[in-house]
């Protein structure tokens, strides 16, 4: 039965991408791994430590109901599993159900392409026009058959995301905004919907940051075409040192897109007490975004991610934080509020090697960065 399911998905899906669609225009949601090798076709192979995912998410608004897919490997040059951390995986969430699956396969079983996004584990498939799934463990059994629209790609890393082998881990939220639809089966319960707000961004690298987070929204109340995408951390630059530290933001509202981003300077602080994240930006463009996001602790699922180094790195994710976002514009001396919007489906995240479920329940406020003078140019976080 699994496995006619799992055909069953794998038929509907365009397993060659979009045939009567235009070539791909988004090269960092294809594989990077030794892509310079294979561009330059001098038959070397990267064998260093290296890992790779492709991230969706999807919210059904109407029932409150929420769902991420994952797809990724790790080293995948080692087609023998020698070193114990290689694996492919295609991982699957329900936070409704509270049910979360990681599945893992050999290294031989992942291929994905230079060319354009369609990546393929153990016949699964992962395409930029579409997913399809099935895995299951001893508790869940969950499959998916998907279309994907795009409505809005973001670099969030601007000039860095050009640059090989600037930082450990690169960050491209590469359909910030994308409209799904399609069917989703888990434990039997069947989710059919169209065009629902959904979400894919790519994580790529050597290593894993000291720490991570995200917030994420594209489902505003009375504005359907808003979207936000900020992550970030401390990341190590040319394998060195860890000078930089913060979350690149990317906002999209009425049409227009606006940018916050640590390596351009813009100036930036936040605290983080893991149920509530509070991030303050002023950019070179003379605006400034305020965004806070709270979830219970008990909403947040640990989403486990293997490190080439043989290292459990653990997200706390939700996708159903409630989330108030401030946009101003800077006019004469002061600040003029342009908008304030809100949304009941925000992702929020924060991991690291070192995360436990305890430390959402941990009073004391850690605060990780503030890069604002005494005497800044934007009121302090209140």
């Amino acid at each position: 039965m699994k496995k006619s399911c799992l055909l069953l998905g794998l038929a509907l899906v365009p397993l060659s991408g979009c045939p009567a669609c235009p070539p791909s225009t988004h090269p960092y949601n294809s594989l990077l791994w030794n892509r310079a090798n294979a561009l330059a076709d001098n038959g070397k192979t990267d064998a260093g430590p290296w890992f790779e995912w492709w991230y969706y998410k999807i919210i059904l608004p109407d029932t409150g109901e929420t769902f991420y897919f994952l797809y990724g490997a790790v080293n995948p040059w080692d087609t023998a599993n020698a070193d114990p951390a290689s694996q492919a995986y295609v991982g699957f969430g329900s936070f409704a159900d509270g049910v979360t699956i990681n599945q893992k396969f050999p290294v031989a079983d992942f291929q994905a392409s230079y060319d354009q996004t369609d990546v393929s584990i153990a016949g699964q498939r992962a395409t930029r026009w579409g997913i399809a799934g099935h895995v299951f463990d001893n508790a869940a059994d969950a499959s998916w058959n998907i279309d994907i629209e795009t409505r809005w790609d973001f670099n969030a890393m601007g000039w860095a995301l050009f640059v090989p082998e600037l930082t450990n881990i690169y960050w491209y939220p590469a359909q910030a905004a994308a409209l799904f639809s399609g069917t989703i089966v888990c434990n039997g319960k069947t989710h059919t919907f169209k065009n629902l707000p959904g979400y894919q961004d790519r994580n790529w690298g050597r290593n894993f940051p000291d720490w991570w987070a995200w917030i994420t929204a594209n489902h505003f109340e009375g504005h359907p075409g808003t979207a936000l995408a900020a992550g970030g951390g401390r990341p190590t630059l040319l394998n060195l040192f860890e000078p930089v530290e913060g979350l690149a933001i990317g906002l999209l509202h009425d049409g227009v897109e606006y940018n916050w981003r640590p390596n351009d300077g813009d100036l930036q602080r936040f605290t983080i007490d893991f149920g509530t994240w509070r991030l303050q930006s002023v950019n070179h463009q003379g605006y400034m975004i305020e965004i806070q996001a709270t979830a219970p602790c008990d909403s947040f699922m640990d989403i486990v991610f293997m490190a080439p180094q043989n290292i459990l790195f653990h997200d706390f994710e939700t996708l159903t934080g409630a989330l108030t976002l401030r946009l101003y514009k800077l006019q004469g001396p002061q600040y003029r509020l342009l908008e304030t919007l809100h949304s009941d489906f925000a992702g929020i995240e924060y991991g690291s090697a070192t995360a436990t479920a305890m430390d959402c329940h941990e009073a004391d406020t850690k605060v990780l960065y503030d890069s604002f003078p005494t005497h800044g140019v934007a009121p302090a976080l209140q």
